[in-house]
């Protein structure tokens, strides 16, 4: 028999080969570079005399932070990796989804690339990067951990997306970037309105909430003045709606003088849509009613004595009660 050759590798190709198959150095190298390009867009807050938070940079030197870091109610120092130490003003608080904004003016920061929502997808890595004074941007790797569409808050505020975060949130990254793997923002990190775990406040959120408190200078509440509670539509009567929904909300009250009054309302009819949108309990109403809609008049849907009845109503602002 012939001699019997047996290929192997050299110790040095072995080592070669291990190393090749071990090395992480062009995945940190991508995340530090990742920390780098987001730190413009990001900010440190003092939030309280002994308390050092992030906000996010967003168009025409605003910053949204997270209110429930913020102590302050007049000038907020802030500190900028570009621009160093300004001052900005409180322009408007939403508490109901732990949203506080900030005007600071000649901030000279670069606000983030929006991320796209609807191609977030649980499992996908993202990164927490916020600013410190003392020692700089701050970073947390981790993913995200579920993503759904518009959830409400328990504080009563509506999120235009539910994004958990799978992260190590530390203290003053509350109000940090969360961004993509690719650098795009997602919204802004709080651990304020979940008791196990971080969410993402959506960039959607933040700019609409934004956007009324500049022009309004305060969130509006829509307001119809009804008593209402959710009721089973019989199933003969599905047939006469065209999204065919199996519950509304029966009016049980109508106020003198409201919009629900001036438009026709009575006690006893179901409401089925508001503004071409389903109605099928009281968070739906709710998500519905919000600032953008008040002063308008949007029309609706409404089941009376087994009939389909549309009507028009002009929405008004709920007003806070003096005590």
């Amino acid at each position: 028999m012939g001699d019997v050759q047996v290929p192997f590798s050299s110790h040095s190709d072995a080592m070669s080969s291990s190393t090749a198959l071990t090395d992480l150095s062009g995945v940190s190298e991508a995340l530090v570079d990742l920390v780098q390009r987001t730190t413009p867009g990001i900010v440190a807050v003092k939030a309280a005399p002994y308390r050092v938070v992030s906000g996010v940079v967003l168009k025409d030197d605003l910053i949204a932070v997270a209110d429930h870091t913020l102590r302050r109610e007049e000038r907020v120092p802030i500190h900028s990796s570009t621009s160093g130490e300004r001052i900005a003003v409180i322009l408007g608080r939403d508490p109901s989804v732990d949203l506080a904004i900030l005007r600071a003016e000649g901030l000279g920061a670069s606000p983030l690339s929006s991320a796209d929502p609807t191609l977030l997808k649980p499992g996908m890595l993202t990164a927490v990067v916020g600013l410190t004074i003392d020692v700089g941007p701050s970073a947390s790797l981790g993913i995200l951990g579920a993503v759904g569409g518009s959830r409400r808050t328990w504080r009563g505020g509506t999120l235009d997306h539910f994004i958990r975060l799978d992260v190590n949130l530390y203290p003053s990254q509350s109000g940090a970037a969360v961004v993509s793997a690719t650098g795009q923002l997602i919204g802004m990190a709080t651990p304020g309105l979940l008791r196990h775990s971080a969410v993402a406040v959506p960039l959607a959120t933040i700019e609409r909430v934004a956007k009324e408190l500049v022009s309004e200078g305060r969130i509006r509440h829509g307001y119809l003045g009804v008593g209402l509670q959710p009721v089973k539509i019989p199933a003969n009567l599905r047939s006469k709606l065209q999204n065919a929904q199996e519950t509304g909300l029966i009016l049980l009250s109508v106020e003198a003088d409201s919009p629900a009054e001036r438009a026709g309302l009575q006690i006893g009819d179901i409401l089925v849509t508001l503004s071409s949108s389903s109605i099928t309990d009281v968070e739906d109403l709710q998500h519905s009613l919000r600032g953008d809609m008040v002063g308008r008049t949007v029309p609706i849907v409404l089941l009376r004595g087994g009939e389909r009845v549309e009507a028009q109503i002009a929405v008004s602002e709920r007003l806070k009660r003096e005590n």
